[in-house]
């Protein structure tokens, strides 16, 4: 009987077929010498030489194995087409599978090789289920992934979604997305433009175990805008993925894909990130505004004595200027306003990034890859035998990146760069903990501005806040003694939120001579700081509170932002 031998697992699968009569010595022997040149596994080589059909074999290996085998013909009336929507259709296909059914909470799949966990592992990150793994022939599969996976059933909940009041838009804007026949690719871009209209900064599409999230950032806060079915949610990341250039099969690597986009006629370059997480692909969307106001130092919100020391300070002509703060508050676009204000034809500039998110004529722009080789430092190196007059480096990260800027800018060069320091007097010691000789940051540092942004209050629903519980610190007691205070409501105008746009706050260090000499003696943090504000310098707190004072914004974001 089939079966007899099954459990001497030593025994391989060809004798194993010969034994029970399924196929002939000499069949087993020439396809042994067939796997022998071109390595591929015994049991395709049978099917392959039909010297036994992929059903008899299947069979024969459930059996053996002990493997759940299902023939997907004979259950078209058990196939949830919710299950196989969990997957795009060119993966079941690349990969050979096909969820048919939920089954005490797992995903039963149908697949060639029920043993492969990589395949398994790979199926629960993208579905969010535990997968049953059911063994099957390539040719059932096949033919219920063009049945079953026409993507008709998601197209109809997309359909849905592109009406709902969540993801509306502008009228003008609408008519132009309703020519798009194809709800998929209607949806998508619905959502940028949702987007966009919202001033958010990034969309992040996230898979979660039952459903998936679109949540935009707002004003630096995420917000979650609408939940999605899982089923859509494969759809959307693929056609992202196909927008921005990504391999649409790849789904256990993150990768990166830029896109542009139109919005009134003007360009919204897109950069796209993909991270495989424990339910599926995350997408995160960053939007680039190249709208050229943005990069103008007057629209910034740097006070008007802070910004006569900057102005003053960049248009040197060596010479090093640092901008500090966390990730998100402003930096980049602190160097590209700039740059914008000192660029002229008389000037040679040039970038290094990871990455370039914007682009600008006249400036050479070059973009780190690490992969290459093409470092900060390396490109650094290059750029200073390329006769420079301007060098912007996206951040400092290391010793010899560090070194060679401050080379360059006691060789007569103008370095604009960044760090992640808390406030300006910090920058000194990172650069000392860099190994950065104490008489090399004298010489060429000239300025450090450390800088936040702060949500600003909705002018709409702004109310005067009640200060008679409000204890506020000695630092800036002065500054909003007898000033009205404001704080947030919230209405359709700033989505519920009460604060509409942002605002910089910072804080110049001006390297004067006492500061330059106590960076030789390697003074303290708190004692160049204390040497700052004598010369003039005020705290991000202070710079914090004048916003607070002219009623631009509350008190609670000054303390959340500034602590």
């Amino acid at each position: 009987m089939i079966g007899e031998e099954f459990n001497n697992s030593k025994i391989k699968i060809g004798e194993l077929l010969v034994k029970n009569n399924l196929i002939t010595q000499s069949q087993l022997q020439e396809a042994l010498e067939i796997q022998k040149k071109t390595g591929k596994k015994i049991g395709e080589i049978l099917i392959e030489e039909n010297y036994i059909s992929e059903y008899e074999f299947k069979n024969f290996l459930s059996l053996q194995k002990g493997y759940k085998q299902i023939n997907l013909s004979k259950i078209s009336n058990e196939i949830d087409v919710k299950a196989s929507n969990l997957i795009s259709k060119e993966y079941a296909l690349k990969m050979k599978v096909f969820p048919f059914k939920f089954e005490n909470e797992m995903l039963a799949v149908a697949t060639l090789d029920p043993l492969n966990i990589y395949l398994n592992d790979e199926l629960r990150m993208l579905t969010g289920y535990e997968v049953e793994p059911y063994i099957s022939t390539n040719k059932d599969i096949e033919v219920a992934i063009r049945t079953y996976m026409s993507d008709e059933h998601s197209l109809k909940e997309v359909e849905e979604i592109t009406k709902d009041l969540d993801f509306s838009i502008e009228d003008d804007l609408a008519e132009d997305i309703d020519l798009q026949k194809n709800p998929l690719i209607r949806l998508a871009n619905q959502i940028i433009l949702k987007a966009i209209m919202m001033r958010a900064s990034d969309i992040h599409i996230e898979p979660q175990e039952k459903h998936c999230l679109v949540r935009f950032r707002i004003d630096g806060i995420l917000q979650v805008i609408r939940e999605v079915p899982k089923t859509v949610q494969r759809l959307l990341i693929s056609r992202y993925k196909i927008m921005s250039g990504m391999d649409i099969t790849e789904t256990r690597l993150p990768q990166d894909g830029r896109s542009s986009f139109n919005y009134h006629n003007r360009f919204i370059d897109l950069r796209f990130a993909s991270l495989p997480s424990v339910f599926g692909e995350n997408i995160s969307i960053r939007i680039l505004n190249r709208e050229e106001s943005i990069f103008n130092l007057q629209n910034l919100g740097m006070p008007e004595r802070e910004m006569d020391v900057y102005g003053k300070v960049i248009k040197q002509p060596y010479g090093s200027v640092i901008i500090t703060g966390p990730t998100g508050s402003g930096k980049t676009s602190t160097l590209y306003a700039s740059l914008t204000q000192i660029s002229t034809p008389e000037k040679k500039i040039y970038t290094v990034e990871d990455p370039v998110e914007y682009k600008f004529p006249h400036i050479m722009q070059v973009q780190v890859n690490q992969k290459i080789g093409m470092s900060f430092a390396a490109s650094l190196r290059a750029m200073m035998r390329s006769d420079p007059d301007i060098i912007m480096i996206g951040e400092i990260r290391d010793y010899e990146t560090a070194k060679i800027a401050v080379e360059a800018s006691i060789t007569g060069h103008l370095v604009l760069t960044t760090l992640h320091t808390n406030d300006a007097p910090s920058s000194v010691a990172r650069l000392f903990e860099m190994g950065i000789e104490p008489y090399m940051i004298a010489s060429a540092l000239r300025c450090v501005v450390a800088q936040r942004l702060l949500r600003r209050l909705c002018p709409a629903c702004k109310k005067e806040a009640d200060m008679s519980n409000i204890v506020i610190s000695d630092e800036v007691f002065s500054i909003l003694k007898d000033k009205k205070i404001y704080e947030k409501t919230g209405c359709s105008q700033c989505n519920n939120t009460g604060y509409l746009g942002r605002v910089g706050i910072f804080s110049v260090l001006l390297v004067t001579p006492r500061i330059r000499k106590m960076i030789l003696d390697k003074s303290g943090t708190d004692a160049i700081e204390n040497q700052a504000r004598q010369d003039g310098m005020r705290t991000l707190l202070e710079s914090a509170a004048e916003k607070v004072a002219d009623g631009i914004t509350s008190l609670e974001e000054m303390y959340r932002v500034v602590f």
